[in-house]
């Protein structure tokens, strides 16, 4: 993946550059020539190549659809990005090339670390929706109700958004194709959290051993460990916040009582 930044972060913005340095630089028509030939180059590869195969499923798995829009696909967040980051050169080149190539750089990467970003949060807020997934499976299944039905029922229990969504689609997939393998591996394509891979795995192993209760509640115990883990990363961040806050307020008062003790001071000396 770094690889493949390098590579095109590099050419692109040597190639910036080096119309940057003609006499004859139309940021505007240099962005057209550019998005054609990019456009003409992805259109010969087609979307077999293993290069569009391989960012749709990094996309998929980090949640594009769900950020940045249905419509995004490996060529359209490329060209988001390569957008952006002739928008930062065109705009800071001409206070230092220096500027423009730092400012291109930082744009050009700004979706790709956004998108981790934002799917590392929504890892975060699924841990609570996790445990009850795999609480209601156990119980479902102690119960007598099949493996498949309970997993298609999963989304009652859920109330964050993105794994609602998905959980919906595997229902649907499992009532409408009665494939439960291939339902699976659609579910865990959307998401980038070890938790979900165990889930299928899990389905997957107790579809053949029949042997699934044990399973879902070493993981739970496992998703409530991590919870809490995570509960006390965001309490000890509002405590720095708070500690933060605290010492701002404090510099405040500090500033405003020197000032008024030095205000004083001149005050004195004017009046002898």
């Amino acid at each position: 993946m770094w690889m493949e930044l390098l590579a095109f972060s590099t050419a692109g913005l040597l190639f910036l550059l080096l119309m940057a340095l003609q006499a004859d630089f139309k940021p505007p028509q240099l962005v057209l020539r550019t998005c054609e030939e990019l456009w003409g180059f992805v259109k010969e590869k087609g979307r077999d190549s293993s290069w569009y195969q391989r960012n749709r499923l990094w996309l998929c798995q980090n949640g594009a659809a769900y950020h940045y829009g249905g419509r995004i696909n490996p060529v359209s967040f490329l060209m988001l990005r390569i957008l952006g980051g002739v928008l930062g050169v065109g705009t800071l080149f001409s206070l230092s090339p220096g500027y423009g190539i730092l400012g291109g750089g930082v744009l050009f990467c700004l979706p790709k670390l956004l998108l981790i970003y934002l799917n590392k949060a929504d890892n975060e807020r699924m841990l609570p929706e996790m445990k009850l997934v795999y609480h209601g499976l156990e119980i479902q299944i102690r119960a007598g109700v099949y493996i498949t039905d309970a997993l298609a029922e999963c989304y009652g229990s859920v109330r964050e958004k993105r794994l609602r969504q998905a959980f919906l689609d595997l229902a649907g997939d499992i009532v409408m194709k009665a494939d439960i393998y291939e339902a699976l591996e659609h579910f865990q394509e959307k998401f980038d959290n070890r938790y979900v891979d165990s889930l299928c795995i899990t389905i997957l192993q107790a579809l053949e051993s029949g042997q699934a209760v044990e399973l879902l509640a070493d993981i739970g115990e496992q998703i409530k460990d991590m919870e809490s883990i995570v509960l006390e990363k965001k309490k000890n961040g509002l405590n720095r916040s708070l500690t933060f806050y605290q010492l701002g307020i404090l510099a405040a008062v500090l500033g405003v009582a020197l000032y008024a003790c030095v205000t004083d001071m001149f005050t004195a000396a004017a009046g002898f």
